[in-house]
């Protein structure tokens, strides 16, 4: 594998390759983080999107983590090919090896296995992913989100009702009675978190509703009068139905506690230091 590459260095490398190569993104001491396949200059993406997106990924996270840190990423050119099969087949050989964050086998924030290529699905492909409302999306990093709303937030655990078939959605204020921080409450924070591209912190403001896969949803009334009372949330704008919720600290804490920091770290929700 080559030495590390500023991006200066990167472009000129990539001058001097077959079309297709497989690259490395690094911390600034050579710790991997991501592996990827690309043509031109796709490597340099990824810093473009994290400074111009409000996308949350895990990698995208990492790349702010050590733009506000004043540092950058550094780059590797693994190898390069004549023909795309190869590289595909290198991109999946490499990320195996050096192992996925999310299923605890090393550093990389990739959540794939690499080698997915290019597709042109059928329109019948499509409809069947636009029926399914947790399913695939034609958007990569729409699929992840998906998947991560599944893991994270199965949709009959989670108090979330349809918008267009909940009549009865209602104001939010506090109970007579509190009750306690419950992990039914957490996945309803941390669905409206992915589906709205918000990185959980305390203060962070969530909106009540979400939408995924164009159908707009609502967190119930119940569960989000709970949360009011136990100072889970504040409400911030208080048009109802349309509320914004303030996480407290106590209310991130215990969401942190639910699902743990490396797994909402994987899912893009929360940044790490």
């Amino acid at each position: 594998m080559s030495d590390l590459l500023d991006v200066i260095g990167i472009r000129a490398a990539l001058q001097n390759h077959h079309p297709h190569y497989v690259y490395v993104l690094c911390r600034p001491l050579g710790e991997p983080f991501y592996v990827g396949k690309g043509v031109n200059f796709r490597a340099l993406q990824h810093e473009a999107d994290a400074r111009t997106t409000k996308t949350l990924t895990h990698k995208l996270n990492v790349i702010r983590s050590l733009h506000r840190l004043g540092q950058t990423v550094a780059y590797r050119i693994d190898s390069s090919f004549a023909d795309e099969t190869d590289a595909l087949a290198r991109e999946r050989a490499l990320i195996a090896e050096i192992g996925r964050h999310d299923l605890r086998r090393g550093p990389l924030t990739n959540q794939t296995d690499g080698g997915e290529g290019t597709s042109n699905p059928s329109e019948e492909s499509r409809q069947r992913r636009r029926d399914s409302l947790w399913g695939d999306a034609d958007d990569p990093e729409r699929q992840i989100v998906n998947r991560w709303f599944q893991k994270l937030t199965p949709v009959k655990s989670v108090p979330i009702k349809p918008v267009a078939t909940f009549a009865r959605a209602a104001g939010l204020w506090k109970n007579d009675d509190t009750i306690g921080m419950k992990p039914r409450q957490a996945g309803a924070i941390v669905a409206t978190a992915l589906a709205n591209g918000v990185a959980l912190e305390p203060g962070c403001l969530l909106p009540r509703r979400l939408k995924i896969e164009g159908i707009e949803y609502i967190i119930e009334n119940g569960v989000g009068r709970d949360m009011v009372s136990n100072g889970m949330i504040e409400v911030q704008d208080t048009t109802v139905t349309r509320e914004t919720l303030r996480l407290t600290g106590a209310g991130h804490a215990f969401v942190v506690k639910v699902f743990g920091a490396t797994t909402l770290i994987d899912a893009g929700v929360l940044v790490p230091d």
